[in-house]
């Protein structure tokens, strides 16, 4: 009896071992399987993404070389629905215009503070009833670092202790580094606020050159003052806050050039010249708020810098891509991938 309960338990045994390595295979086979089935999903996603951001590149294309103007009636401004395009795989996304935003990298050139975008950021964060001293804090933050030293104990001193970062920004939720700065505040900055890269050696279309005065010169314990006007605003896709922060013009006003180009975007400068004018604004006039003079140069019918937003579903997985676009003329040329990156 002993030497059959021995057989039976070894026979148990041996079943429970090969039931053991049945399972180890059958779960290292899934495993197998389910990563090979991921990467192919992953490949199919990417592939398509990078699809669409050249086809943003051809409608822009397109459209600068059909049109002077950009509009948000053009198409390439029209969102995508999620669309089929394979058997469980669906596409959508959105192109924006940069050029409708206040390009934050320029309260900073080459390293030296610009106080007109200060001046036109502190009126911007007052439209949106955020503290307007976070325009010079961001410029601080940004300024060449052997200007620092009068905030380098605010961060410095901190917990966690990091330094500002000493140059442009790359991307907004930097913004959440600047002493001062919220999340609310840095997620209702996305929607007016831009980061595109200054050309720095030569001005690309869109910028306006900057200027130093001699008085400025003088003085560099601090960081050198410029006043440039930096990236022009496009008043046929800007909010009525960024245009009328931006050309100082009032916000009232502002809001009218707004409802009026739904109906008939402008079209030129001379378009915009004369709307302020019948609206009874006079270019370098003041308006009254801050000190900040009226000035229509800043604003422009036209763009440069777009963004693409394309998302891919694929069952339970979505893969999200965004691109900066920089379309350097409307004359047929492809627009410039400036960078991209998983969004």
């Amino acid at each position: 009896m002993k030497n059959k309960g021995a057989a039976l338990i070894t026979v148990l045994l041996i079943v429970f071992i090969v039931m053991a390595i049945i399972t180890n295979m059958t779960v290292k086979n899934y495993r197998v399987i389910k990563k090979l089935t991921n990467q192919k999903i992953e490949t199919q996603a990417y592939s398509i993404l990078f699809t669409a951001i050249d086809l943003a590149r051809a409608g822009l294309l397109t459209s600068g070389a059909t049109s002077k103007i950009d509009t948000l009636t053009d198409l390439w401004a029209q969102p995508i629905p999620k669309t089929s395009l394979l058997e469980n795989i669906d596409m959508s996304g959105q192109i924006f215009d940069e050029q409708g935003k206040f390009n934050v990298n320029d309260l900073v050139i080459n390293g030296n503070i610009n106080r007109k975008a200060i001046n036109q950021l502190s009126t911007l964060l007052g439209y949106l009833s955020i503290p307007t001293s976070l325009a010079s804090s961001i410029a601080y933050y940004m300024a060449a670092p052997k200007y620092q030293s009068d905030i380098m104990s605010q961060y410095s001193t901190g917990n966690p202790a990091y330094r500002p970062s000493g140059r442009p920004l790359i991307d907004l939720s930097e913004l959440m580094l600047v002493k001062g700065m919220r999340a609310d505040w840095v997620y209702k900055l996305s929607f007016y606020l831009t980061a595109i890269p200054q050309p720095y050696s030569s001005y690309a279309i869109g910028y306006s050159k900057e200027s130093n005065s001699q008085e400025d010169k003088k003085n560099q314990t601090s960081p050198p003052i410029t006043d440039s006007t930096g990236m022009l605003i496009n008043i046929n896709t800007a909010s009525a806050e960024v245009i009328a922060a931006k050309s100082g013009i009032p916000l009232s006003i502002a809001q009218r050039a707004v409802a009026s180009r739904n109906d008939k975007p402008f079209k030129t400068n001379e378009d915009i010249t004369k709307f302020l004018r019948n609206n009874g604004i006079i270019a370098s006039q003041d308006n009254g708020q801050n000190n900040i003079n009226i000035d229509p140069s800043t604003l422009t019918t036209q763009s440069s810098y777009f963004t693409v937003h394309a998302v891919v579903d694929s069952g339970n997985y979505q893969f999200k891509w965004i691109a900066l676009l920089y379309r350097n003329d409307r004359n047929g040329q492809w627009p410039k991938i400036l960078w991209q990156h998983p969004e």
